[in-house]
């Protein structure tokens, strides 16, 4: 999956004018987390998060009305993370993932090949992008064997399960381990797994989740 399959667009924007008030107002209102700020000329100039947003405010009640009223009337341009790294979309999750863990950022300005913004993806995209990966969205039995690098290991498991009528319908490895999921309950497929000799480490029943879209909070 590419970063373009999964980001969001449109984007709401906020200038570098804008104030802190206004700028918390529009997160709140959208129910996202992350804003891109442009300059009239819609130029990328930073990324400001509600995070960002509300440190500008002392903890507690220190502060009298005046003076929240001209902390709220700062720019956002004061408060900004400037130049913001940025990912193209045709780059893949797993290269926005590692940035984003790399930089230590929640979220990636996507830029095509002009500079000109296209999109932004946050660690909620990618993290949706790893439900979708492992079938969370629907239920039916996760399993869990130890992954034996060797040629013919994959093509023998997903022979073996067809000869049951069984379909792997997700399947993701983790190092040393293999991470399937198949339709519904299949008690009598895990204990063939194992007579075989497959290790199985882990056997759990995914209930389908009664929430069928995702969180938004990008």
């Amino acid at each position: 999956m590419l970063v373009r399959d999964l980001m969001s667009w449109p984007v709401i924007t906020v200038y570098d004018n804008t104030t802190v008030g206004e700028a918390l107002e529009i997160l709140n209102r959208n129910n996202i987390r992350h804003l891109p700020v442009v300059e009239l000329n819609q130029t990328l100039v930073g990324v400001v998060s509600e995070t960002d947003l509300v440190k500008v405010f002392p903890s507690g009640n220190r502060l009298n009305t005046f003076e929240s009223n001209l902390l709220a009337r700062t720019p956002v341009l004061k408060v900004m993370k400037p130049r913001p790294v940025s990912i193209a979309p045709g780059k893949t999750l797993e290269e926005a993932a590692l940035i984003m863990r790399t930089k230590h950022i929640s979220c990636l300005p996507v830029l095509d090949e002009k500079q000109k913004m296209v999109g932004l993806i946050s660690k909620n995209d990618i993290i949706d992008a790893f439900i979708v990966a492992l079938g969370l969205g629907v239920g039916g039995t996760r399993i869990t064997m130890i992954y034996k690098k060797k040629w013919g290991f994959l093509s023998e498991l997903i022979s073996f399960a067809d000869e049951r009528n069984i379909t792997i319908e997700n399947m993701v490895a983790f190092d040393n381990e293999l991470v399937f999921k198949i339709n519904g309950k299949a008690d009598a497929f895990v204990n063939d797994l194992q007579n075989a000799g497959y290790k199985i480490t882990n056997i759990s029943y995914i209930e389908p989740p009664t929430v069928n879209s995702p969180a938004n909070g990008r």
